[in-house]
């Protein structure tokens, strides 16, 4: 065991190579199943490849054990591949077991690195969104930043006439506005 002979009239064996078992008698070496990894070249069995650990994954025939990357988790051991965040949650970082709650103002697809804020002209409050759509359009008289949690009212002096605003429009010479989140301007007396 932990040799293998490919070749007829052989008077010697091969070591296993590396990703692989060699069980007594091997003709070729047998990849260590996808969950397992091995860096040794001398296993008789594949209960000799050793499992990842959460966080990590390993495809068939690894010779190591890979950290999942960011927008991606694994919670158990034995794991041929890591999976996707799922949408509404992100991971910003490497070898993780669980993703992340996406906060008020952003929003995280699928298998998300990292919180996408919500476009100017917009806003949210609500936590794990799953895509820009959902972010709730900024009102008239009010103006949304980039990530905004909420609508914010126009000062006096300035307005908006229509939804989805990321600045408030101040009023031309000859007008005015004394009251806050607006949707016009007066004339001057």
């Amino acid at each position: 065991g932990g040799k293998y002979q490919d070749a007829a009239g052989s008077t010697v064996c091969k070591p296993c190579v590396i990703g692989s078992f060699c069980p007594t008698g091997a003709s070729a070496p047998l990849p260590c199943e996808a969950g397992s990894y091995t860096y040794r070249t001398d296993l008789s069995s594949a209960s000799d490849c050793r499992s990842s650990t959460p966080g990590s994954f390993s495809p068939t025939g690894s010779s190591n054990s890979t950290l999942c990357a960011a927008g991606t988790f694994m919670d158990e051991s034995d794991a041929g591949s890591c999976t996707k965040c799922p949408a509404g949650s992100f991971q910003d970082e490497e070898g993780a077991v669980t993703c992340k709650a996406c906060s008020g103002g952003s929003f995280c697809p699928e298998g998300a690195s990292a919180e996408l804020p919500c476009p100017a002209g917009s806003y949210s409050n609500v936590a794990n969104l799953t895509s820009s759509a959902e972010c709730t359009a900024c009102p008239v008289g009010s103006a949304c930043a980039t990530g905004s949690t909420a609508h914010a009212p126009c000062a006096p002096g300035t307005f908006t006439s229509i939804t989805r605003q990321s600045e408030c429009a101040m009023c031309v010479a000859g007008e005015y506005q004394d009251a806050s989140g607006s949707t016009a301007c007066k004339d001057c007396p």
